[in-house]
């Protein structure tokens, strides 16, 4: 590249050599000028003229174009018929070197201006006295005046025209067509002045000195009217430009046409947006250019701002402000035009410009910030179940096979109700950086809750799509460190593929969350979709839906399971279990219903219909005798609803059942998700008279050390516990252990699902107060229980007769 530019400067230097030599050969062979023995003219008057001509430029600018006119046509036209050729080439050549000198041209450019110079002189004096061989002043002359200055005209475009290609310079022939046709337009207009000063000359030399003044006054009350046009036309272009601007965003390909009429608006070449971030490092470069593709690119180094405002002839910068802070730099290089370069208009605009661009960028930042926060989920980063869904329909549009994964957390909501909702968060930002890292470039987000999606082109082949999702959970699942927290990360993955299992977003991801729901019942899956799985969905949908029917018409039903005490076998009280038989869906166990109703937001009203219920129940059975209590389960969103307390208040009132009957029945996650909450709800409970028992003890992530401070009257041991009591020795020390540190904490003990006698006598010699199984009663319906009390109660009495 260096030498391709040495080897055009060196063709450019012998081309204004030769245009040098054709002028100089040119005004030697060329005969006296035509009017010098009417009107003598003493040659040295030609340099200050030339001088003072070239300081009075015209320029013409455009959009995207500038081009200048400079008077020094007029006093050529004038010499070339008044001033012998030797002695004009010489007053040019003095004048164009001063010139050159006074501008500080470097060589090849003052090399140039003389080489044009003196070819200018030449070529006009040999067209003048080829075409126009007479002394007489009239047409003949004037046309030979006219094609010598076309034939000046035309060879300087021309040959400015070959110096730009070969410096490299990009020129076009529209251009070259444009500065041609301007070329005709001067020629004929300073013929005509030189004709007028010629004519005013041969009757008055004295009007030699007026014409000059006259044309200098012309030409700056020109240069006045144009600059106040300018001023006008800049005026207007920028209140239609900031008309039309709307919210620039850096990062959006729009900003960079924003740019492109702001370059056009300034007159500048080239123009740069740096967009500079809070540590005052420019972070982004926009760059655009009057023949050069605009570029937007992020800088790695992250150079430091400049600071200020900068004005040069070539260059001027100035910063963009928010409030007090800078947000950008706005810089302009190389104006159109050959007359001038920026000066303090040109300032006052930019800044102008850059404060309605501030504006403009600043609600850019805000539109961007929106339109992210509508896609974007705020937890992960990661995009939310819109966006998903729009990328996975781009992605789609192309036909080919793919795989989309619903991936659910399943440790999500342990960790959630054990350890708190900022641990939750923080295991679901990992799980986020683990699919980031595992899918690259595949399409990516999350649905919510604990629940994510990936979508990937793939085979068709169902062994390939397994093995996808087998790889995300060998990478995705394991141990995580969560600040001073180590948990586990487990999955359930489900698929759906494309184009089998549907032509859409919206049913591929439906589907895939339905195969995800029965991963979590195959050890995590992968779980590919079948149209099966559809008709459990339908289900769900149906219970919940006739759930909600059942609780307004009173449809659920209780039965109510006895406790017996393990020595005595005495009845001490029953536990009220929720039962439902729908007419179309026949009967509907809790272990379905229970669920749907917490999902579904009914397990609240669930709670006060089994309630109500049961209370009305243990009212009448109390003409058995002795104190029959029920026990009543309650979950964990039930307990940290702060209206629950009123409500028993108010049930135990309105039935008329002492609150020392009521037992309500809690999981251990209920106890250990939010300790505080709970130890203030239990303790608002326990100040009513209710008793308070702990459900399905040792199943959970909880420890008796968790209830020593709470109000608990009872442990249930798990009937896993139980059910290998009899071969089991490990089960035996887990009942014996419990038993010995509840009795310490006096606390009763219950063990539930006892079912053989055997059992019973060891839980009975391991110290368990009290039990509870179809051994003793199977859940019974509050009639039929009335009826096994009555006859439990006469059995009692017989056996206590002496």
């Amino acid at each position: 590249m260096r030498g391709t530019a040495v080897t055009g400067r060196r063709a450019a230097m012998l081309l204004a050599l030769a245009l040098l030599l054709l002028g100089v050969t040119t005004a030697l062979q060329a005969g006296p000028a035509p009017l010098i023995d009417r009107v003598h003219l003493w040659w040295p008057l030609m340099i200050p003229v030339y001088l003072a001509a070239s300081r009075l430029n015209l320029e013409f600018e455009r959009r995207e174009s500038s081009f200048g006119v400079t008077l020094g046509q007029l006093p050529l036209a004038v010499g070339v018929v008044l001033v012998d050729p030797a002695q004009h080439l010489v007053a040019r050549l003095v004048a164009a070197g001063l010139l050159s000198a006074a501008r500080r041209h470097d060589p090849l450019k003052a090399t140039f201006n003389l080489g044009v110079a003196g070819m200018e002189v030449g070529l006009a004096a040999v067209t003048v006295a080829a075409v126009g061989p007479t002394a007489e002043p009239g047409p003949r002359l004037w046309l030979a005046m006219l094609a010598g200055l076309l034939a000046v005209e035309g060879l300087s475009c021309l040959s400015m025209h070959a110096v730009f290609r070969l410096l490299g310079m990009q020129v076009t022939l529209q251009q070259l067509r444009e500065h041609l046709a301007i070329a005709v337009v001067t020629a004929a207009v300073f013929t005509g002045l030189a004709v007028l000063t010629i004519s005013s000359a041969l009757t008055d030399r004295s009007t030699l000195l007026v014409v000059p003044l006259v044309g200098g006054a012309l030409a700056a009350a020109y240069r006045a009217h144009r600059r106040l046009s300018a001023s006008q036309q800049a005026t207007e272009e920028l209140y239609e430009f900031v008309k039309s601007l709307g919210p620039v965003d850096i990062e959006h390909a729009d900003a960079l046409q924003t740019l492109q009429r702001l370059r056009e608006l300034l007159h500048a070449e080239h123009l740069e947006l740096d967009a500079v971030d809070a540590s005052g490092r420019i972070s982004r470069r926009l760059a655009v250019h009057l023949e050069q593709e605009a570029e937007s690119c992020p800088l790695a180094d992250a150079p430091q701002a400049p600071r200020g405002q900068h004005l040069h002839h070539d260059c001027m910068r100035t910063p963009l402000l928010t409030g007090s802070s800078v947000v950008g730099l706005l810089a302009v290089r190389d104006r159109i035009g050959t007359d001038r370069g920026f000066d303090l208009r040109d300032l006052r605009l930019l800044e102008t410009v850059a404060t309605e661009l501030s504006i403009a960028l600043d609600r850019g930042h805000l539109l961007r910030r929106l339109r992210r926060a509508a896609t974007t989920d705020p937890l992960t980063e990661l995009p939310n179940l819109s966006r998903v869904s729009q990328d996975l329909d781009d992605l789609l549009g192309h036909g080919e096979p793919a795989t989309v994964l619903a991936i659910a957390v399943d440790s999500f909501r342990e960790v959630n109700d054990t350890l708190g909702h900022q641990v939750g968060d923080d295991l679901l930002r990992e799980v986020g950086l683990r699919l980031r890292e595992f899918a690259g470039d595949a399409v990516l987000g999350r649905l919510g809750g604990g629940r994510f999606a990936v979508a990937v082109p793939t085979t068709g082949r169902a062994e390939d799509r397994a093995m996808y999702g087998l790889q995300l959970r060998t990478q995705v699942e394991g141990e995580a460190q969560l600040g001073v927290v180590s948990t586990h990360v487990r999955l359930s993955v489900g698929c759906a593929r494309f184009p089998e299992d549907g032509a859409d977003a919206v049913t591929l991801l439906r589907r895939a969350q339905t195969a995800m729901h029965s991963a979590r019942r195959a050890h995590g899956g992968p779980v590919l979709w079948e149209p099966a799985y559809e008709v459990e969905g339908q289900r769900r949908l149906a219970v919940v839906m006739a759930l909600r029917e059942a609780l307004a018409a009173g449809a659920i039903g209780v039965a109510f399971q006895p406790k017996v005490t393990a020595g005595s076998r005495r009845c001490t009280g029953v536990e009220a279990l929720a039962r439902w038989e729908h007419p179309a869906l026949g009967r509907i166990g809790p272990d379905e219903f229970v669920p749907l109703a917490e999902a579904s937001g009914l397990l609240g009203l669930l709670t006060s219909t089994v309630l109500h219920q049961s209370l009305t129940a243990c009212r009448d059975w109390q003409s058995h005798g002795g104190a029959v209590g029920v026990a009543v389960n309650v979950s964990a969103d039930t307990l940290q609803d702060p209206r629950f307390v009123t409500e028993v208040a108010a049930v135990l009132a309105s039935v008329g059942v002492a609150p020392g009957l009521l037992t309500l029945e809690l999981t251990e996650n209920v106890v250990v998700a939010d300790p505080q909450v709970a130890a203030e709800r239990m303790q608002e409970l326990r100040a009513l008279g209710v008793r308070l028992s702990v459900d399905d003890f040792g199943t959970g992530y909880s420890s008796l050390t968790y209830l020593k401070g709470l109000p608990i009257d009872e442990v249930k041991i798990d009937k896993g516990f139980v059910a290998g009591l009899a071969q089991e020795p490990g089960d035996q020390a887990v009942v014996r252990a419990v038993v010995d540190i509840a009795h310490t904490l006096d606390m009763r003990v219950v063990a539930e699902g006892v079912e053989q006698e055997a059992q019973h006598l060891l839980l009975e010699r391991l110290g368990v107060d009290e039990v509870q199984g179809y051994l003793h009663a199977k859940p019974m319906p509050a009639a039929e229980m009335d009826g096994w009390l009555g006859r439990r109660a006469a059995l009692h009495a017989r056996s206590q007769r002496p």
